[in-house]
């Protein structure tokens, strides 16, 4: 009789745990469902599969030899991972189809990347959904060392130091689209930082990618534009990749001219940006309207601006423009910073700054609703007193 039959009490759960135990793809440690699941990063699983191409030097990736060439169609390799690349390498897509620029375009990215402001849960990234739409092969991050066949690299908005023995493998280097006027603003973040930073104009800098260090090497190509009023981070970001998209173009039309005759960056009004990070949002009532502003349409749509009342956080929406509020007859006299005023005309939350005040339509406490709610529910009646945001 076997152990089982004997002591069924005690060993037939044994046998269910054992059977029910999985192994986990990163530490090979056995566990249950629940414990694999809040072990394991959430991953989006509708990823959609490309062409198999885990490795460089087979027929897909070309001819195995070194050859500079002085002319188009060039063959690229083109680097990126955001919806700011994207524009960059339909550009370069459509001269490839067109097959007089470009001759072969393969591209590098990373398969997915993380969601801000929601922990471990992956999307699928633009460059890699794109590839999968029009049949591009792709390359994933990192690539292998050894890399022949092409005469560029292309580089926009990749967030990876590229080492330089994979740099010198392409005869004219790597060409990196970078969305400020270098050396302003280099870093990860410099679209956000022209607009924190109140510049008035930004561009498109083209320059020749160095390894070990980010945003550093001479510009082959750089234009200018001025800011358009009260723009979001968003919107210039979508001018900005045009222009990147149709500067490199132009850029490869004339590629040994624009290479030969790049500039060493200047080492005076250099700027570094780094990373948008959530307490950036917390809005300090001391500073100046336009600052206020200037961080709203910055990070906003990323990262609400947020304050405290009465211990709890509230999150503010739909920020009017300081110029028109300005307009507004608030009638309160020696208010302090962080008070709060209720317009009724307009149905604005209207909030005290250093020189002025600043107005909202929309604010989450507990839940999204807008001014009028908030006021109505919390602000309005005969013994609720002035009321601050800290």
């Amino acid at each position: 009789m076997t152990l089982r039959k004997q002591f069924p009490l005690v060993v037939n759960p044994i046998l269910r745990l054992f059977s029910s135990l999985q192994i986990c793809a990163r530490c090979k440690s056995a566990m249950g469902t629940k414990m694999l699941e809040a072990h394991t990063p959430k991953i989006y699983y509708g990823i959609p599969r490309l062409i198999d191409s885990t490795r460089l030097n087979h027929h897909d990736a070309g001819d195995s030899t070194i050859v500079k060439r002085d002319g188009p169609p060039w063959r690229v390799m083109f680097f990126g991972s955001d919806n700011f690349s994207i524009a960059s390498l339909k550009a370069l897509h459509k001269c490839r189809t067109e097959g007089k620029l470009i001759e072969k375009l393969h591209v590098v990215c990373p398969e997915t990347k993380y969601i801000k402001r929601k922990g471990k849960t992956r999307i699928i990234s633009p460059i890699w959904q794109y590839c999968h739409d029009n049949d591009l092969t792709h390359f994933p991050w990192p690539i292998t060392p050894e890399v022949k066949g092409y005469d560029i690299g292309v580089l926009s908005s990749f967030g990876h130091l590229v080492p330089g023995h994979l740099i010198e493998s392409f005869p004219y280097g790597i060409a990196n689209v970078h969305p400020s006027l270098l050396p302003r603003w280099r870093g990860a973040s410099p679209i956000t930082s022209a607009i924190l930073g109140g510049d008035k104009t930004t561009g498109v800098s083209i320059m020749g990618l160095r390894p070990k260090r980010f945003d550093v090497g001479p510009i082959l190509l750089q234009e200018s534009i001025e800011i358009p009023h009260r723009c979001t981070t968003e919107s210039l970001q979508e001018t900005l990749a045009s222009q990147g998209a149709d500067m490199i173009v132009r850029f490869l039309k004339d590629l040994p001219t624009f290479h030969a005759n790049g500039k060493a960056q200047s080492e005076e009004g250099v700027t570094l940006c780094g990373k948008i990070v959530p307490k950036m949002a917390i809005v300090s009532w001391s500073k100046m309207c336009d600052e206020i502003d200037r961080l709203y349409r910055a990070i906003g749509q990323d990262f609400p601006l947020e304050t405290s009342w009465n211990g709890n956080q509230v999150r503010l929406n739909q920020m009017n423009d300081p110029k028109v509020t300005a307009d507004l007859e608030i009638n309160m006299e020696g208010a302090l910073l962080g008070e709060l005023y209720y317009h009724k005309p307009t149905q604005q939350l209207c909030v005290k700054c250093k020189d002025g005040w600043v107005s909202f339509g929309e604010v989450t406490f507990r839940k999204k609703m807008t001014a009028k709610d908030f006021y109505n529910g919390f602000l309005s009646g005969k013994n609720i007193g002035r009321q601050c945001f800290v």
